[in-house]
């Protein structure tokens, strides 16, 4: 009978059992780690998203206030800028002042002189209008005259002190054709401010500064008459 081996036990199956469980365990281990990394490389992709956005946001919000910033030196700029001309303005006010009341006596005085100036001439004024009615009231038989045989009539311009002066019977054989002028009254000196058809402006300067000169109406309403028939007769 053949001698037998004796059996030797090597722990094979508990060495394999042991190999099993920690390669498990190290499948886990190695399932967790990638786990683990894809979530904190998603939360640090998700971190950088975040700090992108609060970036653009803190960048937007400095870009607002540096312009606010500008916006308010620009402001304070402008402000200094009416503070100095408004503080100019009140100087050059108070340099008057001054000059006003150093020079209040020889106003109040000039003032006084003009006052009695104006009274003056109101007084001139009317007592010139009140000739000029009395002449008025003197011409009515020779203006009357002039209207029924000579072909003239005066009336309204339409403005308070001047009248318009109207000519007919100039033109051979056109009769009824009218020449006239206006002439204003509205200051102590009179002034033909209107012809039609037009005259020499020289001539009727003259005309005019004769008629300031003697005030007399009648020979005016001639002369004038007079250059309406030449510039009829060289037409």
């Amino acid at each position: 009978m053949a001698a037998t081996l004796p059996s030797i036990d090597f722990g094979f199956e508990t060495l394999r059992e042991r190999m099993s469980q920690f390669t498990k365990r190290f499948d886990a281990f190695i399932e967790n780690g990638r786990k683990s990394l894809l979530e904190e490389k998603n939360e640090f992709a998700k971190n950088m998203s975040e700090d992108k956005d609060r970036q653009r946001g803190l960048k937007t919000e400095l870009e607002y206030y540096q312009a606010k910033e500008l916006e308010i030196k620009e402001q304070e700029a402008k402000e200094k800028e009416e503070v100095t001309e408004a503080e100019n303005a009140i100087a050059v006010m108070e340099h008057k002042k001054r000059m006003k009341d150093d020079h209040k006596e020889s106003l109040l005085a000039q003032i006084e002189e003009t006052k009695l100036a104006i009274e003056k001439k109101r007084a001139i004024r009317a007592a010139e209008r009140q000739a000029l009615a009395l002449q008025q009231t003197r011409n009515k038989p020779e203006l009357e005259f002039w209207e029924d045989h000579l072909g003239m009539k005066i009336e309204g311009a339409g403005v308070a002190d001047q009248l318009k002066i109207i000519y007919t019977h100039l033109v051979d054989p056109d009769w009824n054709k009218e020449f006239w002028f206006v002439v204003s009254m509205m200051s102590r000196d009179y002034e033909v401010i209107k012809c039609r058809p037009k005259l020499d402006p020289d001539e009727v300067t003259r005309v005019v500064d004769k008629l300031n000169e003697t005030r007399e109406f009648s020979p005016f309403l001639k002369d004038m008459r007079q250059l309406f028939k030449k510039t009829a007769v060289g037409e």
